[in-house]
């Protein structure tokens, strides 16, 4: 608790008790009076402060604590005298997404004047992200406003996670590493001395490369993935790029990036319900987390409200060449053209998933159709997506279908 001195009324309060307290006796009952009242008030104001705290009753309610993307949370205010004589002033401070409000506590018992008041309110939460909603502070004040009391309430902190779309497609044949060989493929290419990931068995594959102790542990039948030396796995490479709320909308910027954050989780989500560890890196870092189970993903997962779309970082650790890797990014496509080429021609080129903002989506899929003729040139079978915002989450299915 805090509390608030207005000291220039106070020293005001205090002169003006100096005064009559000296006139006392002077003139008779009238001066006594005068010089006893101030004292006597100031006592008043502070058990009619300490009485009207502990009468005020104040709850919020919420209707959920876990809002998925695109609901909206029912949030409720109450506030009330709780005595049976009007109480002091006061206010409610609250926050509600995007600003701070007030509400005046109920003095109740006077005529016109409520014991209690409530307050509702619908929060949208039409994108991924962190919403702050709730009390953050009750204030009490004597009559004359010199003694303020504050209690400050922690507001109540929505983590607002992607929405996870559910893959049916093997997203794992898109992403095998570079140089590695599934079972069936190329028989005697791989090295076996080369672990990369186990594949769960599917009709057709060969038993060769069976992994009968992971069978007996976990009752699911795998098959080993082998690779050359120069493979290091898959990496899924989540772009940070910061779209131009001046280029597009704020509520363009924020929908783009939501379906970006979708296809990237669901992708992972996909890879570790199958046991296929993947790289996860973000913006322009060259290392990432190790994701090789469903745990691993929802400890990520978790965290991912978090996530900001703020580093201009060139998203080099897709283009290393060194790993199979998709990259989700909602970049320009002239900024990733020059390292695009290079490694098409190479015959490395990263998988890509593009969401570009709404209105950049016309331009972008025009742009995409020139590189898409240099891809049919080069022989290239890699992922190339360029997402329509519009569509949502479908646009997830359309990539890897």
């Amino acid at each position: 608790m805090r509390l608030h001195i207005q000291w220039i009324p106070l020293c005001i309060f205090a002169v003006l008790c100096f005064v009559f307290a000296s006139f006392g006796g002077l003139a008779g009952f009238v001066s006594l009076f005068l010089s006893c009242f101030l004292p006597f008030y100031a006592l008043f104001s502070l058990l009619y402060l300490i009485v009207s705290w502990e009468k005020y009753a104040w709850y919020q309610s919420f209707s959920t604590n876990h809002p998925h993307k695109g609901e909206s949370i029912h949030f409720e205010i109450h506030l009330k005298n709780e005595g049976s004589f009007p109480l002091t002033g006061g206010s409610c401070s609250f926050v509600v997404p995007g600003k701070e409000q007030r509400l005046p506590l109920p003095v109740g018992f006077l005529p016109g004047m409520e014991a209690s008041a409530t307050y509702t309110a619908e929060i949208a939460c039409p994108y991924r992200g962190t919403y702050v909603a709730g009390i953050r502070s009750i204030q009490l004040s004597t009559p004359l406003g010199i003694i303020r009391p504050e209690v400050h309430i922690q507001p109540q902190i929505f983590y607002v996670l992607p929405e996870l779309y559910k893959i049916n497609q093997p997203v794992e044949t898109y992403l095998t590493s570079a140089g590695s060989v599934l079972p069936g493929a190329k028989s005697g290419a791989g090295d076996n001395s080369i672990f990369e990931y186990a594949l769960p068995l599917r009709d057709g594959m060969p038993a060769q490369g069976m992994l009968w102790k992971r069978w007996a542990a976990t009752g699911i039948p795998s098959c080993a993935v082998y690779g050359e030396a120069r493979s290091r796995g898959i990496s899924v490479v989540l772009d940070l790029y910061p779209c131009s709320p001046a280029a597009a909308g704020e509520a363009e910027k924020l929908a783009a990036e939501d379906l970006l954050m979708s296809a990237a989780f669901s992708v992972v989500q996909h890879l570790a319900a199958q046991r296929i560890a993947v790289h996860f890196i973000s913006g322009g870092a060259q290392s990432g987390l190790l994701i090789d189970s469903e745990e691993a993903f929802m400890h990520l997962y978790e965290r991912s409200a978090n996530i900001f779309f703020s580093d201009p970082a060139f998203p080099a650790s897709a283009f290393s060449g060194e790993s199979s890797a998709i990259l989700f990014s909602t970049r320009p496509i002239e900024d990733l053209y020059a390292a695009y080429k290079k490694h098409l021609l190479a015959g490395t080129e990263p998988h890509l998933f593009l969401c570009p903002p709404e209105s950049n989506f016309v331009r972008e899929q025009a742009r995409s159709r020139i590189l898409q003729d240099e891809r049919m040139k080069a022989g290239s079978r890699s992922l190339f997506y360029v997402a329509d915002v519009k569509k949502g989450v479908r646009e997830i299915g359309n990539a890897f279908r």
